[in-house]
């Protein structure tokens, strides 16, 4: 008797069954749908039109490890080893952060105070992928930006990013602690240092806590501490950044008060205005020392 054959899940089975493993993710099916692509190296269109198609050996096998990852908390962009940020691809390790969405908040907030066809100076500060860096100079054609990161790891996947992103000609990055390595002024400072309280460690969510670097997130009782050192490090060292320059942070809305409190002891000449994003939460700070108007 010939042995019976196998039978192969369809592409739409496989989706479903990926998305009842994933219970525990707040997105399921479009993390199924995400690792299904990446295991079959096609599209959603082909995965609706073939939906009904059977996955081969390789491909099931190889989806059901993907999912099997996922399932046991680890973040989707760290299994494929890339997330997209600004429209642009950044590959991704566990040496960094993963990049934010809300994060782009802080790029459309700089492009809404200067023109792009500036030759400016650029200088991030906790540049992890290099993703804030290069979506500046994506959009500053003519600017030069310099990242810089305590993690030797973080700084070699920002310039492998800078390098894919055809940007290593107009970058640099170097290891050290916030401002200690930069020389010179700086028309645009940006800056998304860790920001969340010790005493938050419980409430974050397990693809977060157990895997993302513990060195990005945590800063302190009250989440404070790297915005104190960055910004005594400004108060230590004056020229940092050009007197018309435009210094942007990153913060949680629990900061954000007390941030601009500080920003505005440190840098009384700027003009300091809280950054929110399309839902209306704030997320960060501008401290402007350019005399112009906001352009929105």
């Amino acid at each position: 008797m010939a042995p019976k054959s196998k039978i192969r899940r369809t592409l739409g089975e496989a989706l479903r069954d990926g998305a009842a493993r994933l219970k525990t993710s707040s997105s399921p099916l479009l993390d199924a749908r995400i690792l299904l692509r990446a295991a079959t190296q096609i599209d959603d269109a082909e995965l609706i039109a073939r939906s009904d198609a059977p996955l081969s050996d390789p491909d099931e096998l190889d989806f059901d490890r993907l999912v099997a990852r996922r399932a046991r908390g680890e973040p989707v962009a760290y299994i494929l080893g890339e997330k997209e940020f600004w429209s642009l691809p950044f590959k991704i390790t566990p040496d960094v952060l993963i990049p934010r969405d809300d994060s782009e908040c802080l790029i459309e907030s700089i492009l809404a105070r200067r023109p792009r066809d500036e030759a400016l100076t650029m200088l991030d500060l906790g540049a992890g992928s290099g993703c804030l860096i290069c979506a500046l100079m994506s959009e500053f054609q003519k600017g030069y930006g310099v990242g810089i990161d305590q993690s030797e790891s973080a700084i070699k996947i920002a310039r492998m990013n800078a390098e894919t992103l055809g940007l290593c000609n107009r970058s640099a990055f170097a290891v050290g602690n916030w401002l200690a390595p930069v020389g010179g002024a700086f028309d645009i400072i940006i800056a998304n240092p860790p920001y969340i309280a010790d005493t938050e460690r419980s409430a974050l969510p397990v693809d977060v806590l157990d895997f993302e670097p513990e060195r990005a997130l945590f800063a302190g009782v009250d989440g404070m501490d790297d915005y104190r050192a960055i910004l005594a490090a400004f108060a230590a060292t004056p020229g940092l950044i050009h007197g018309d320059g435009l210094l942007v942070f990153e913060a949680g809305e629990r900061q954000v008060g007390r941030l601009t409190q500080m920003v505005k002891e440190t840098f009384q000449a700027a003009n300091v205005a809280v950054i929110a994003d399309l839902k209306g939460r704030q997320c960060g700070i501008a401290a402007d020392f350019r005399l112009i108007k906001k352009r929105d």
